[in-house]
């Protein structure tokens, strides 16, 4: 008999796009660039710049060690037909650090350490969960399954990606700045899914029996990989209440590898386990901002972040069973994401040893209805941002919370994505401590 399953692209719904979506990448750093709405491309005067516009560490005078710590807290509903799901309360650490010094008068060096994207999701799926459900919508009878039944599998994620960035900035003159990094990125993917159902066709001379489909069970994939790339920034300061720039962070490519498990591949008598492989694009960022003082006290800021997501077209995912790819091919995602641009804006009120802010930003989700998914969520979200910092000597200490309000979708079957109604809000609480000497 000769063992071959026919497996339709679904397989690969949530494969890679964790990595991508809007609401995975993280959307700054630092409790006072946060506090700002991440406003910051055009103001960039703190340890953060190494990734808002790395120009702008050409500002310092003195050596300075930063270090962020932010919490993400999402909180997500999920409903198809009668049956509604949550997310488990889980929280998801992020952050940034870096260490930057004066060499001679005009040139600072340094190196910071960011986590890109990170977020998750763990959904609470008791029996009889979403899967009879998400069944009985394509027609099937559990009966007609092999093996036969169905259970309330588990639905998680872990995503995330974190950069390391050597950095230098120069200052031209009292007006223009320059700085670039280079970008060592390393990507982790972990997600466990329900793999779905799909025909069966034991006998290719003949048509597949329309009562027979397979049910490969638990999906777990798991992969892991490097990537390079770089960010260029520039920082203009024409007078001393104004100052604009603009950063370029290029696209970087991780090749990931891992495995991809599938429980119920032995009732086929093939392996359970393959090797997985798949290149994964984090997209090209361009922004620009400017930051503005009307008053001696008071700091505005206003930026526009644009990202390529049109560049995310089609992802291939390669196995190295030969088994597995008779049976997937060369499986491949179908994206057609549009490219967005995030709009901020913030403010900043010193007092002398206290400073206060406030912030906004827009960010429109770049996933269509038939790609999305619980595991990978793109939402559109509205945030809202506010923060406190404290100052004595070379010491800061900054506090901040972000609260992103994703806009509610209800998208119908594409084949291609987890038809249902989305909702999701994320918390973010955060803590940034400075110190220049």
């Amino acid at each position: 008999m000769k063992k071959r399953f026919l497996v339709g692209l679904a397989v690969l719904l949530s494969v890679t796009s964790g990595l991508l979506a809007n609401g995975l990448n993280l959307n700054g750093f630092g409790a006072r660039a946060t506090a700002m709405g991440g406003a910051f491309v055009g103001l960039a005067d703190d340890f953060t710049a190494v990734f808002f516009n790395p120009a702008g560490l050409a500002q310092m005078t003195k050596s300075s060690f930063g270090l962020s710590a932010d919490l993400l807290m999402p909180k997500s509903k999920y409903g198809v037909g009668p049956t509604t799901i949550e997310t488990s309360s889980k929280k998801y650490p992020a952050g940034l650090l870096g260490y930057f010094r004066p060499v001679g008068k005009n040139i600072v060096v340094g190196i910071g350490a960011y986590t890109l994207s990170g977020l998750g999701a763990a959904w609470d799926n008791a029996s009889p969960g979403i899967e009879p459900v998400l069944l009985a919508g394509s027609g099937l009878s559990p009966s007609f399954l092999t093996p036969q039944g169905i259970d309330a599998y588990n639905w998680e994620s872990f995503i995330g990606s974190v950069t390391i960035a050597p950095t230098i900035a120069i200052k031209l003159s009292d007006m223009f700045y320059l700085g670039g990094s280079f970008n060592i990125n390393y990507g982790f993917f972990k997600m466990d899914r329900w793999a779905g159902v799909y025909p069966l066709d034991l006998n290719p001379t003949s048509p597949p029996n329309p009562d027979t489909y397979f049910n490969p069970g638990q999906q777990t994939l798991d992969v892991k990989g490097w990537g390079f790339g770089a960010t260029l920034g520039f920082l203009v300061k024409p007078a001393n209440w104004i100052s604009f720039g603009g950063t370029y962070r290029f696209e970087s490519k991780m090749k990931m590898s891992g495995t991809m498990e599938m429980e119920n591949m032995g009732v086929l008598m093939l392996e359970t386990s393959s090797g997985a492989k798949m290149d994964v694009a984090s997209p090209m960022w361009l922004a620009g901002g400017v930051a503005l003082k009307p008053v001696e006290n008071l700091t505005l800021t206003f930026d526009a972040h644009y990202t390529n997501w049109a560049k995310l077209t089609t992802i291939v995912v390669d196995f190295d069973d030969p088994y597995w790819t008779a049976g997937l091919g060369h499986g491949g995602l179908q994206l057609d994401w549009c490219n967005k641009t995030q709009l901020r804006t913030g403010l900043e009120y010193d007092f002398g040893k206290i400073v206060v802010r406030g912030g906004y930003y827009y960010d429109p989700a770049p996933a269509p209805d038939e790609t999305l998914n619980i595991l990978t969520p793109s939402f559109t979200f509205n945030s809202i941002a506010g923060g406190i910092g404290f100052k004595s000597g070379g010491l800061k200490a900054d506090l901040a919370i972000e609260y992103l309000m994703g806009k509610d979708r209800t998208v119908a079957s594409s084949g291609h994505n987890l038809p249902g109604a989305y909702e999701m809000n994320i918390l973010v609480p955060m803590v940034s401590l400075s110190y220049g000497w």
